[in-house]
């Protein structure tokens, strides 16, 4: 297995501009067969949650020089080859922003939690390096009646933590879960017809009309394979009980302690070597310890003093201190997430008053709340889109709507739509700094217009159960993969907090999901993003950079968008 990674070439991630036809010709070569081609054309690759990187091996080669400043070019991924040969062994320690508000990747879309959770669970698919989904465990799958019907063969020999054998009553119980649990599960299964078991390890999958990007929802992280008994058992809640196919998996959970996973010695890795978020793993650490730590200064503070060895989402304003560190390395990813208030558009909430919503909007500079979350001009950039001009699904449609900063136009906007002056319930942590920071600034202007904004902060986890309260809050920033498919933006569903009802949206999406041309289907994303401005369903403030860095011990990483560590050891 050494061999295989030492002799693969890690040259992904790379920051580059996508050719659409390009990228949905690959999505092709993975359906295979002229009968799906015309139906999996559609949907392209995908930059999922997957999204952000790569495959192990090798001294890393990117890391910021130290003191210097980073530029535009640095903001590039990694390009990694490998050159050494990977070392069993070791406890990596990773301080992450805040205790995950559960370890189940399908009942809750925080990314902290998916970030842990895949080095336990796995997907049919998986995002390759390209973010095209690509067989994972999956043995291959065949697309028949003009793509409505989906035949998937799964791999032989696939072993849950458990030690039982993954197998087609698993896969199906774990998609019925999925399609009860998930945003997207509801969004894809309105157009299941059938769900079938053919023989142990094959699965039909019929839809009631031609459906171009199933492998891309399915690469997601919340449609993980988890033994049928715990399916059942949590058919429409979270686990109790955490146990997948990946390579480590779970040993300890200690709320606000750490999150224990060990080696899975039982794994079974694919061939070829490692391809994005799939291809090869090798669980190189003894154990991993995620370790909450909801304060920036004390990640990068622990991270100097050897008390982890990871840490992420660190600020933008430390990168002089921590790349003239000589033990770190330093890595900024962009593309990354863009971020912006989502308001509370159910009945519920004052917020389902849409002019209301459009008032606040044009009163917003996002130039200022930019540079408030993410400092200098280098560690973000501005723009209406949904995808990064690095994806084939790039727009500037609603470009009209964007930054308007007319707080003395708002006023009058808030008055027409009838604004009482009632305070507006802002909900907001501190745990990620930029949210925060944003959420200050957002205020400020929005009360120079006539709002009244009641923040109020708490912790992460506390925020995302309550804002899947509908009575319980009116606006709360987040960030979004500025790489992912916008139909599977989470925030598509009416049931993911946001609550966004809208016939136009629904009929858009449903027209993307099952178009097979590429240029039409592009047409239909344009729509779809400029209906988002013109129904002020959320006001992006702009995509930002993340900042990380490791001690140099730590070999193997290459700078994803959505970090994970199988592929990864300590030099000694």
């Amino acid at each position: 297995m050494a061999g295989d990674l030492r002799s693969t070439q890690l040259s992904y991630w790379l920051r580059r501009p996508v050719n659409r036809r390009a990228l949905l010709r690959g999505s092709l070569t993975l359906a295979g067969g002229a009968a799906m081609a015309g139906i999996l054309a559609a949907c392209g690759g995908e930059s999922s949650s997957g999204g952000d990187t790569g495959t192990g091996g090798g001294s890393t080669t990117g890391g910021a020089t130290p003191g210097a400043s980073p530029t535009a070019g640095q903001f590039r991924p990694v390009q990694t080859q490998v050159t050494a040969e990977g070392k069993f062994g070791g406890v990596l320690r990773v301080a992450i922003v805040g205790e995950p508000p559960a370890f189940d990747p399908t009942f809750t879309t925080a990314t902290v939690t998916h970030n842990c959770a895949w080095h336990v669970f796995e997907t049919l698919w998986a995002p390759d390096a390209n973010f095209a989904p690509k067989e994972l465990l999956l043995e291959s799958y065949e697309v028949q009646d003009d793509g409505k019907v989906f035949i998937l063969k799964l791999r032989d020999g696939v072993l849950f933590h458990n030690g039982k054998k993954m197998g087609a009553d698993d896969v199906i119980a774990s998609l019925e879960r999925y399609s009860v649990l998930s945003g997207r599960g509801k969004t894809l299964f309105q157009r299941v017809e059938g769900l079938d078991k053919v023989d142990d390890l094959t699965v039909r999958l019929a839809f009631n009309e031609p459906t171009g990007i199933l492998p891309v929802f399915l690469s997601e992280t919340d449609a993980i394979i988890i033994p049928k008994e715990i399916a059942d058992a949590s058919h429409d809640g979270e686990m109790g009980e955490f146990i997948g196919t990946g390579p480590y998996m779970l040993k300890e959970r200690l709320p606000d302690r750490y999150i224990s996973i060990v080696r899975f010695e039982d794994y079974q890795p694919l061939e070829g070597g490692p391809d994005g978020y799939g291809g090869t793993k090798i669980a190189y650490f003894d154990e991993i310890r995620f370790i909450p730590v909801p304060e920036v200064a004390v990640r990068g503070d622990g991270l100097i003093t050897d008390e982890f060895d990871f840490a992420d989402t660190l600020s933008t304003d430390n990168y002089d201190a921590l790349a003239a560190e000589p033990d770190l390395t330093t890595q900024v990813v962009l593309p990354y997430y863009f971020y912006g208030a989502h308001f509370n558009k159910s009945q519920e909430s004052i917020m389902s008053n849409r002019d209301l919503r459009m008032a606040l909007l044009t009163a917003c500079d996002l130039d200022a709340a930019a540079a408030a979350g993410f400092g200098r001009p280098e560690f973000y950039r501005l723009g209406p889109e949904m995808a990064a001009p690095e994806t084939a699904w790039y727009t500037d449609a609603g470009k009209e709507f964007y930054n308007l900063k007319d707080p003395d136009k708002a006023r009058e906007m808030l008055q027409a739509a009838g604004y009482d002056g009632t305070p507006i319930r802002w909900i907001a942590t501190k745990e990620y700094a930029y949210n925060y920071n944003m959420a200050v600034v957002l205020k400020e202007q929005m009360e120079k217009a006539g709002a009244v904004i009641d923040l109020q902060v708490m912790d992460w986890a506390t925020l995302v159960a309550t804002r899947s309260q509908r009575d319980a809050w009116d606006i709360f920033i987040t960030g979004h993969e500025s790489y992912s498919h916008p139909v599977l933006q989470p925030f598509m569903s009416e049931s993911w907090p946001g609550f966004w009802s809208s016939p136009t949206k629904d009929d858009l999406v449903n027209k993307i999901i099952a178009e097979p041309d590429p240029d039409k289907q592009m047409e239909y994303i344009e729509q779809l993003q400029y209906h988002w401005w013109e129904e002020a369903a959320y006001i992006k403030v702009c995509e930002g950079a993340t900042l990380r860095a490791y001690r140099n011990r730590v070999k193997g990483y290459v700078n994803p968008a959505d970090w994970f560590f199988w592929n990864v050891w300590f030099e000694e």
